[in-house]
């Protein structure tokens, strides 16, 4: 099997240690060390990749086989002057400034000055927040994010989310969903424990169907998301979107008492309150007719129930729930060799009769006990009913 360039292999390391997929990079470089290009240069540029990916000791270790490969380099000092000098051969030289080069970028980013690495990228940033998610600054940018992630590190000045947070404005969100996106995926890989980031990039990723990216944000929230009423949110509309109605209605109900904690927040629950309301009476209401159209009417009811729960005077929901108990006395009035026969039937039909209700139409269902007769005469009596009811909805579709 031919191999692939070390420029690829280069550029596979690195996306991996920007995403933080550590089993996949130490899968690719386990199969790309068996290589025949696979030099100090690539195992440089997998130490790098390590520190991108948060990982001190797997960088250091792929450092040093670095090393190994290429003494010539004397990556590691030899201080006290115990080991023979390497000689150099024409054989690495031609990658020698390469590796020289990344070295260097090695020991950068392994012991950075935070400081002096914000006051270099701030200044390029404000001038094109844009070019942020580019490599040449989103590189250093998360080095940066890992050397703050220790509890000893002292804070910036200015402050680093207060900057990153003022880059990109609502009206830039609205002028450029995309670049916004990238943006604020960035910004929460740099701040993870940031709430205000791991919001944005679960809501943006949300509004451009990105469910996975969007569920990696909502998923072991720090507690200062879990504090914030808007993760809540982005969590039920997530689960909207994933049609678990019930988790969203949870999630808003968590949004709401997380806005209550707050204090002083009245129109900000409110809205949470509207969004649940909503939720209620449209998403919830389709999957309980979904549940049905499938069969699952156990699930149908008990999630009917939850609706009814919060909702008790709302007509439709109490005309859903008598149609349901309708559909669940048919189902045991049927044998279980009648009812496996005649159940597209019968959904076919009270569809059809749905519908007809929502016109204000109430149509009468023939009352038909398949128990009581073979299934072949069963199924050509509903037949012969299916055939009546259907030129009486004519008829009234005709008057309405």
């Amino acid at each position: 099997m031919t191999s692939a360039p070390v420029t690829v292999l280069m550029a596979n390391l690195l996306d991996l240690g920007r995403s933080q997929q550590c089993d996949q990079l130490a899968q690719e470089a386990a199969e790309r060390r068996a290589a025949a290009d696979w030099t100090a240069s690539a195992a440089l540029e997998l130490a790098c990749a390590w520190l991108l990916a948060g990982d001190l000791l797997q960088a250091d270790l792929a450092y040093l086989e670095a090393d190994q490969l290429d003494p010539s380099l004397s990556l590691v000092p030899d201080v006290w002057g115990l080991w023979p000098v390497p000689e150099f051969t024409t054989a690495v030289s031609g990658e020698r400034e390469t590796a020289l080069a990344l070295a260097e970028r090695f020991r950068s980013w392994r012991h950075p000055d935070p400081q002096s690495l914000w006051q270099a990228l701030l200044p390029r940033i404000k001038a094109n927040w844009r070019q942020a998610c580019e490599p040449e600054l989103a590189d250093p940018l998360l080095i940066l994010g890992r050397a703050m992630a220790s509890p000893d590190a002292p804070p910036l000045d200015p402050p680093l989310e207060q900057e990153l947070a003022g880059l990109v404005a609502d009206v830039d969100i609205a002028a450029e969903p995309a670049a916004s996106n990238r943006y604020w995926q960035l910004v929460a890989s740099i701040r993870p424990h940031w709430d205000l980031a791991r919001i944005r990039a679960a809501d943006l990723a949300l509004a451009r169907g990105e469910l996975e990216l969007s569920a990696h944000w909502l998923s072991d929230p720090p507690a200062e998301a879990l504090a914030n009423p808007w993760f809540h949110d982005v969590v039920a509309r997530h689960a909207v979107v994933r049609g678990a109605v019930d988790a969203a209605l949870d999630a808003w109900q968590e949004a709401i008492h997380a806005a209550t904690a707050l204090g002083d927040q009245t129109a900000m629950a409110q809205i949470f309150e509207q969004r649940l309301r909503e939720a209620r009476r449209g998403p919830g209401v389709l999957q309980v007719r979904s549940l049905v159209n499938r069969g699952e009417l156990e699930a149908a009811q008990s999630l009917l129930e939850r609706l009814l729960a919060d909702d008790p005077q709302w007509q439709p929901l109490l005309s859903l729930r008598e149609q349901l108990r309708s559909a669940a006395q048919s189902e045991s009035s049927l044998s279980p060799e009648a009812a496996s026969q005649s159940g597209t039937f019968e959904q076919l039909l009270d569809r059809a009769a749905n519908r007809l209700a929502q016109l204000g139409l109430a149509v009468e269902k023939p009352g038909i006990d398949l128990s009581t007769v073979p299934v072949h005469d069963a199924l050509l009596a509903e037949l012969d009913a299916l055939s009546r009811r259907f030129s009486d909805y004519e008829a009234r579709f005709a008057l309405a």
